[in-house]
């Protein structure tokens, strides 16, 4: 019983790291256009243009990186902090309902670094 309960952890996993690559790929990719929605956002928020395209190579680059198990877990704390910052943003800005978008793959990424590194602890003992 066991073993399935790990099997059905690793799938799990899996799905999770290729949910949250569509999404972060997704959402990180339009960040490098100048006519995006994202640019605008940006900049009503006060953030220079390098931001937002920083902002995009963390949030593409962390999602391909969540496909291997070797970066997953540092590419999850990655996104993590952009998340976090986003989270921030809105708060500051005075759209504290903004966060509930941010709260759903903060969660995800939270379970890829808790088995991530469960994981990594286990090979090294």
């Amino acid at each position: 019983m066991q073993k399935y309960f790990k099997w059905g952890l690793v799938v799990m996993l899996w799905v999770v790291s290729a949910f949250l690559t569509f999404v972060f790929v997704n959402s990180g990719w339009p960040k490098f256009s100048n006519s995006s929605g994202w640019a605008r956002a940006f900049t009503t928020w006060g953030y220079p243009t390098w931001f937002r395209v920083l902002v995009g190579v963390i949030e593409v680059l962390g999602g391909v990186l969540l496909l291997l198990p070797w970066t997953a877990m540092y590419a999850a704390m990655a996104l993590a902090v952009i998340m976090l910052g986003a989270m921030s943003t809105h708060i500051a800005h005075g759209n504290p309902a903004g966060v509930s978008h941010e709260v759903f793959p903060l969660a995800l990424l939270a379970g890829v670094i808790y088995l991530r590194w469960r994981g990594k602890k286990k090979r090294e003992s």
